[in-house]
């Protein structure tokens, strides 16, 4: 596993190792409209603060709580989810692998499609490694059913992922999701 996804699935395993393999089922899409400024939603990064902290503190229930629910639903429900991600991280921590920290960022992009609004967060994370402290960029998708009020979350690590089939085939084209980058070594 190259070091750059050993970053990101430090990150992303918490939302994204158990569908893997999930069926390409999508909702029929509906109008498109703009869905404003991020400080239209100030629940949205709340919410990214929220399951940023839960990843760091291995809060797998806060984290799961915080997975948009298909997501969770696919990979098996919540205490196959919860059993997957204890296992891979023990598994990335016995190769001196560990998170330091996950900071999000302002939303690049938010989009209101299908009846919900979606949002592209950036996240800043800190990993250590057994060679050093590396610094590594991830995307989350907000994803809001009400509005705004509420917000789960989805990894966007990689544009053939399969957690993002679960998100209308019109969203997905309209998302501008950054390219994935190698991460920097900021520290022995």
């Amino acid at each position: 596993m190259r070091l750059s996804r050993l970053a990101i699935a430090l990150f992303a395993v918490l939302l994204s190792l158990a569908c893997k393999s999930a069926p390409q089922t999508q909702p029929p899409a509906t109008t498109t409209a703009s869905a404003g400024t991020a400080e239209n939603y100030p629940n949205l990064m709340v919410k990214a603060k929220e399951i940023s902290d839960a990843f760091s503190n291995k809060d797998y229930l806060k984290a799961l709580e915080l997975t948009y629910p298909k997501v969770v639903e696919i990979g098996g429900g919540r205490d196959k989810m919860i059993a997957t991600m204890r296992e891979e991280i023990k598994k990335m921590e016995a190769e001196g692998v560990a998170l330091r920290s996950a900071v999000p960022g302002p939303p690049t992009q938010i989009l209101n499609e299908s009846g919900s609004i979606y949002a592209v967060v950036p996240m800043t994370l800190k990993m250590k490694t057994q060679t050093g402290t590396y610094q590594a960029d991830a995307t989350l998708i907000g994803i809001s059913p009400d509005a705004g009020t509420s917000w789960t979350f989805i990894d966007a690590a990689g544009e053939d992922d399969a957690d993002l089939k679960v998100l209308p085939q019109t969203v997905l084209s309209k998302l501008k999701l950054p390219p994935e980058k190698d991460p920097i070594k900021v520290a022995n």
